[in-house]
Formats: structure tokens, C-alpha cells, sequence
């Protein structure tokens, strides 16, 4: 899939959006660096990116002689094949070995392609990686609010939750949240949607204990 330029509406609106990159394992990223007339590949990862560029983190020997290069990402579904040119703008070392590169395109990439990266499930605009669960909870209102008898952990990260209940609650409203093994963690409601016969809601966790507590809880199930 070609990286084509897009309008200047679009790029005013989207060029600061980033998506984090996630998949990893079927999203598959390299860089081709001419080197004395053969162009040599590094395998890389994403990090996110944009309509302008990208954040790859890859080993390289003398980053300081390289600048300009060409990006090719796919995926293993073949959904995704695209080569963009650019230049290397920025790095900051991560590891022994291996560094961040900022990756700014010659031409904005159609935002087109980002959105069906973000449809195939390999980028994501969340800033916090999310773990799927799907386990049952229990979930305690304040006095005066219809009881839930079922609600179920959809999936969490180191903010959040997001949970479906059989009951529509309501947004700011404050929540006590128990997991199968007993950990506990107070939760506020942040949205709420209908989903089926149920309700969808995205909590935040009120405090960094009730945080470390759920997020211990679930990684420790899984």
C-alpha cells in the first residue's frame, strides 16, 4: 500500500496524532540504509506513529552516519505492506545497543493507512497498553443505587478498566471493584455506553494502591 501525501486539511488535523504500535509479533518493521552501494536492512520496532512520522527503536552501529532511509512495514496478513522515505531526525538510547529513532517522512502518509493499522489491531490511540481479561467482579455503588448482579472485567491497564455491567451506571460515579482472589480497588467512571443487553463503561482507578492492587491481582491470574 503506497504512502500518499495527504490534503492540507487533513494533515493540519492529524499530524499531531499518534498511535502507539502494538502487536508487535504481526507488525513487522525494517529500515533499509544505503551503506557503499548496498542496501543493507535492520529489523526494527515500533514505538507509534503518524501522518509525518514514526518512533522506531533498532540497533544500529554509527547511527551519526546515517540519516536518510526508507521505512517498510507490514503485516503477517498481508493487510499492511506500505514504504515510506525519510530521515532520521532524533535518538535517545533505550538499551545497551539499541536506541529510539524519531523517523520523519519525506511526505505525509495518507491518515487512510493509520486507520486501517488502528482497524487490523496494530496501532492503538491508548497511551497505556491494555491486558484482556474477561473475568467476573464483583462491583459495590453507594447506598441508594441499584445493585449489580453481574459485571464482568473486560480489561485493565496500570489507569484503568473497562468493565461491562448489567446495570447503566453513571459517569463520576465512584465504585468499589473486588476480582475473583479477593483484591480490591476503588474505581471512578469516566464513560458509559450501551452494549447488547448490558452496559460498557471506561473507569480510572481513584488512587495508586487501589492501581497496584487490581493491576497485581489480574497479572498475577493470567
Amino acid at each position: 500500500m503506497p504512502a500518499n501525501p495527504s490534503t492540507p486539511g487533513s494533515a493540519q488535523n492529524r499530524s499531531c496524532d499518534r498511535f502507539r504500535a502494538r502487536n508487535t509479533e504481526n507488525l513487522i518493521a525494517e529500515l533499509l540504509v544505503l551503506q557503499e552501494d548496498d542496501v543493507v536492512r535492520h529489523p526494527c520496532q515500533m514505538a507509534d506513529i503518524s501522518v509525518g512520522g514514526c518512533a522506531v527503536k533498532v540497533s544500529l552501529a554509527h547511527p551519526e552516519e546515517m540519516s536518510v532511509a526508507v521505512l517498510r512495514i507490514r503485516d503477517k496478513s498481508g493487510a499492511i505492506d506500505l514504504e515510506v522515505a525519510g530521515r532520521l531526525c532524533w535518538n535517545q538510547q533505550t538499551s545497551v545497543g539499541s536506541n529510539t529513532f524519531g523517523f520523519r517522512f519525506r511526505r505525509l502518509m495518507d491518515g487512510k493507512v493509520i486507520d486501517q493499522m488502528v482497524a487490523e489491531g496494530l496501532v492503538t490511540r491508548r497511551q497505556e497498553a491494555r491486558t484482556t481479561v474477561g473475568t467476573k467482579i464483583q462491583l459495590r455503588r453507594a447506598h441508594g443505587h441499584p445493585t449489580v448482579k453481574v459485571a464482568t472485567l473486560e480489561d485493565f491497564s496500570t489507569t484503568g478498566v473497562r468493565i461491562h455491567s448489567d446495570q447503566e451506571l453513571s459517569v463520576t460515579e465512584r465504585l468499589l471493584l473486588t476480582t475473583p482472589s479477593g483484591a480490591s480497588g476503588s474505581v471512578s467512571v469516566k464513560w458509559v455506553k450501551p452494549f447488547g443487553n448490558q452496559f460498557e463503561c471506561g473507569c480510572i482507578f481513584q488512587n495508586l494502591n487501589s492501581a497496584r492492587a487490581i493491576n497485581d491481582a489480574l497479572t498475577a491470574r493470567s
